[in-house]
């Protein structure tokens, strides 16, 4: 496991536990702590960071898990709805390749 990435995820239908994720991700994107972050999807936690977040972000952590696609899709857009003005995302989720169950939704971020 890459030292950088944290595993603290939930499971469940995405309306049973979106307030659940997105204290979280709240918790770990404190502005007193954190100068910016991104929330993401892979079915790869540790090469998605190693190949694509480790230059620009500090850490991972994986706060949702499922083997449905369009379960962490959706959820996925509602946080980055809901996080929208804060969050790096360019588009509201859903962006990424499938892949073989199951799905993870992470947030990366940059430490002050």
């Amino acid at each position: 496991m890459a030292d950088n990435v944290y595993y603290n995820f939930v499971t469940g239908w995405p309306n049973e536990v979106a307030s659940t994720v997105l204290r979280k991700i709240s918790a770990y994107t404190r502005s007193n702590k954190v100068r910016y972050f991104k929330i993401g999807i892979t079915v790869d936690p540790e090469r998605r960071f190693d190949e694509e977040h480790k230059y620009n972000y500090d850490e991972m952590a994986v706060v949702y898990r499922s083997d449905s696609y369009d379960n962490v899709c959706d959820l996925e857009r509602e946080l980055i709805e809901h996080n929208s003005g804060l969050a790096d995302n360019m588009i509201g989720g859903g962006g990424g390749r499938k892949g073989e169950p199951p799905h993870y939704m992470y947030v990366v971020i940059k430490h002050r």
